[in-house]
Formats: C-alpha cells, structure tokens, sequence
C-alpha cells in the first residue's frame, strides 16, 4: 500500500478561510471510498481549531465518517490509520515561523488531486457521521513504550533535558519517558497563547537546553517542534548533532537488527549516510523530498528519514515522529553504554552547507533545466527533485522549495578545500542564470 502526503500552507482567513477548508475537506471526502473513514486532529492554537471544523464538516459532506482526536501530535493522530483502517488522516497545526500561517497535513493511501473544482455533497441522509476518540493517546504511549526495550532503559536510568516547544496541553513525551523512568528536567511544557510564535530549533533558541545539559550532567538534550513529527538531539556536552549524522545512527540500529534492509531518505541525503548505510550492509533508496513516506512503504523500508530532524520507524508506523525517536535514541545509547556524542564520532561526517536563492515559482523550472543542460555530462544525475550530481568525492543538489519563491542548494564534499571549490563556481553558475 502506497502513502501520500500534502501539505497546504497559507495565512488563516486570508488565503485559507473556513470555506476553502470546508471545499477542502469535501474534495478530500470525494476520493474515499464509502467504507472507509478519515481521522482528524489538531494542535493546540485556536485558528487550527477553527480549520479542523471546517475541514471535518467538508468531509462529512461527502458522506465520509470520521473521527476526531481532538488535540493531539501529529504521530498519536497518524497511529489511528491502522487501528481504524483509514483512508485518510489530517492534521492541522500552527506554523513554527509565522503565527498567522496554519499547515494542514493530508495523509492519504492514494493521491488526491486537489485541484477538483466542484466537489460533491451527499443528500442529507447520507452525511458521514462524526465521533470523538478519547483513549488513542494511551494506546499510542503503549505502542511507542512496547517498541522499545524498555529495561534496559529504566536499568541506565538516563537524564534528559525536555524542550516541549509549548506546543500541546497534554504531556505525551513527558508522560511517556517518566514511564521508562528517566529522570527529566522539562523547559516549554506549557502552552503559548494563541496569538505567540513557537520555537523554531536553531542554535540561538537551542542554547538554553545546551546550557542545562552540561549545568547538571545530562545525558541528553531533546528538543521538539509544536506537532511533534520533528526532533533535535544534543549531546552530552551541549553540542547541537547533525540532523545526517542521527540519520546514522538510527540507521546503523536497524541495520544492526535488520541486515541487508533498505533505509529511505531524500535526495538531500549526505554522503556520509550512504557509506554508513552502505557499511553495515544496507540499501539507502533516495526519493523527493514529499515522497520519503510512500518510499518506506513501497520499499518495505526498515528506517527512513530526512531534513530536518524528521525520522520514520516502521516498526511503529510510517510517520515522522519525534516521540518515538526520542524513546529509541534513549535506547540505542542504553543499550550501547555510550554517550550520543561518541555514537556520534563513530559515524563520516563531511563539510557541508546548505543556502537559499530568491526566485519566483514561475521562474523556478526554467532555472533547473539551465543547470540540468549544464551538468547533463558530468558524475551520477538524479532528477528526481530539481537535480542533484554525484562525484566520487562530492555532491551538489539544486531544489525548487515547495513552498517558497526560493531555489535550495546543496553542497558537500569530502574536504573543506573542496567544498568552496564547488560552493564558489555554483554560485557563479546560478548567477550567470
């Protein structure tokens, strides 16, 4: 089975109003059959409260039953796919940038165009029907703490430093690693007001947690986004770890149970992960950046992920979910007797830079098939999204952002010396465009 996501963005009653997420959610509505259902679920801000009605009352229009969770992460929402066998899920949370922009994340096992004009309604006899789900939460802590080896955890009694990102108004993570019995020390644990901006990871907004980590001798720092599909590890010295290099060592895990699997990531995916996947006997399947999910599941991937801080374990379900990575990597430095830093230097890890350039999306696809005529005769192409070339020693990548009148380019190489080499004659290159 295939698993699509979408992903809407947009200023709340400007550019998505109650009637766009109502349209929205009937078009969605159209594309399920009859027999199936749709799960619904938000954050805590109130606009996300206002466009989950809309969207749950639109799906109802199209004669599709659903079941709303209420307020919950992202991947407590997703763990009712399987449970209730779901055509769809969706979730709506705040934006961690702009306090007036919602996301609406559309979980789906085939695609849904949502271009459809005309969506249809159902007469009113056949409306779908709504019910509130209220012990999902509990079954999802159970499947995260049952997928873990929860001894050898409670054995080391670890000592985690929590950032919540104020994101929810029940304590899931907490909940979950005091049941593991580590010993925490929580910081954003409450919820923002709804007009406030949520955190986003950097090393600015990380400092605080960096600082508590080496202030009482933690053996982590794990900081989370509002909806909880992404996570930032630090190190028990205070050090921010690369989101490549925690692609890794959850890699190497599986691998470790799991020989010869395959490990999905994107096409941003760095040189290191490869050899690492490579190195202890692995596949690494590279896709676009929106399609790592389906990936995983047409691949019958034992561990997938990508940029930034974003990692799939599918042995609890196919969602990025940064709870249960926390709970894992807890494990994995456990049951290794190690600290994340020495796991950490175990891994390659090469210079690498990631920058932005304004263009319009019109312009977008014109300024790809420059560089594509430029590179068609050089290294290993992939023009899976925009395109990226492989050399030997060294990568470059070159990607439309999906949201933004922005083109990402990547750079690593094996050297420092190298990697400006490449940096300056791709920025000459992308100017001459």
């Amino acid at each position: 089975m295939s698993l699509y996501v979408k992903e809407i963005r947009g200023n709340v009653n400007t550019e998505i109003t109650s009637e766009f997420a109502s349209n929205l959610g009937t078009i969605i509505g159209n594309f399920l059959r009859t027999e199936k259902v749709a799960v619904v679920g938000r954050d805590n801000n109130t606009p996300s409260q206002m466009i989950k009605r809309s969207i749950t009352s639109g799906i109802m229009a199209a004669g599709i039953n659903v079941f709303d969770c209420g307020i919950s992460p992202i991947p407590a929402v997703f763990y009712l796919r399987d449970l209730y066998d779901a055509g769809v899920v969706v979730t709506v949370t705040a934006s961690h940038l702009h306090p007036e922009d919602i996301t609406i994340k559309i979980f789906s096992e085939h695609k849904i165009p949502l271009v459809h004009k005309n969506p249809e309604r159902v007469s009113w006899d056949k409306i779908g029907q709504l019910s509130y789900v209220h012990d999902y939460i509990d079954k999802y802590k159970n499947a995260v703490i049952n997928n873990v080896n929860q001894q050898i955890i409670r054995n080391r009694y670890p000592k985690v430093i929590l950032d919540c990102a104020k994101g929810l108004t029940t304590p899931v993570t907490p909940d979950i690693l005091s049941d593991l019995e580590c010993e925490m020390i929580l910081t954003g644990c409450q919820p923002v007001d709804p007009f406030s901006r949520y955190a986003e990871p950097s090393p600015e907004t990380l400092s605080l947690i960096s600082n508590l980590v080496r202030a009482v001798g933690a053996d982590m720092g794990i900081a989370l986004d509002n909806d909880r599909d992404r996570v930032v590890f630090i190190d028990e010295k205070g050090n921010i770890i690369r989101d490549q290099t925690i692609l890794g060592i959850f890699a190497k895990d599986a691998l470790m149970d799991n020989p010869h699997g395959n490990i999905v990531s994107s096409v941003v995916a760095s040189i290191a992960l490869e050899e690492t996947v490579t190195k202890y006997g692995g596949k690494l399947i590279k896709t676009p950046v929106d399609l790592i999910l389906n990936g995983l599941e047409e691949n019958n991937a034992i561990f997938g992920g990508d940029e930034p801080g974003m990692y799939v374990f599918p042995q609890i379900h196919n969602c990025f979910d940064a709870i249960f990575a926390a709970a894992k990597m807890l494990e994995i430095i456990c049951k290794n007797d190690s600290h994340l830093s020495a796991l950490a230097e175990d891994l390659p890890e090469y210079p690498r830079t990631v920058f932005s350039i304004e263009c319009e999306h019109d312009e977008k696809e014109k300024i790809i098939d420059s560089i594509k005529e430029i590179y068609e005769n050089e290294g290993i192409l992939d023009y899976q999204d925009g395109i990226r070339v492989d050399w030997k020693d060294s990568f470059v990548l070159v990607r439309p952002s999906r949201f933004e009148p922005l083109i990402r380019v990547y750079v690593e190489a094996k050297t420092p010396k190298k990697l400006q080499i490449i940096h300056k004659n791709l920025n000459n290159l992308i100017k001459e465009i």
